[in-house]
């Protein structure tokens, strides 16, 4: 996998979407994933980033899925 960034001419053409606003909009709808952005509003995506999100939303990344967090019990001597 690639770590470079994403050119506004890569996300043009991923998205279909010319402003930065609806790039963004663009990812939440299709990964949800709510995609970082630079100071004027251009979304920052990696290469590697993209294909990790079209790998899950394939049903191919069940591998990272997270365990379930333990949870303590804190009892309160109020109750």
């Amino acid at each position: 996998m690639s770590e470079r960034l994403m050119t506004p001419e890569d996300l043009k053409q991923i998205t279909g979407r010319t402003r930065y606003g609806k790039q963004a909009e663009w990812f939440q709808v299709a990964f949800g994933y709510e995609v970082t952005r630079s100071f004027d509003g251009a979304p920052i995506m990696t290469w590697a980033l993209y294909e990790s999100l079209l790998a899950r939303r394939a049903g191919l990344d069940a591998g990272n899925e997270k365990q379930p967090t333990k949870r303590t019990k804190i009892c309160s001597p109020f109750a």
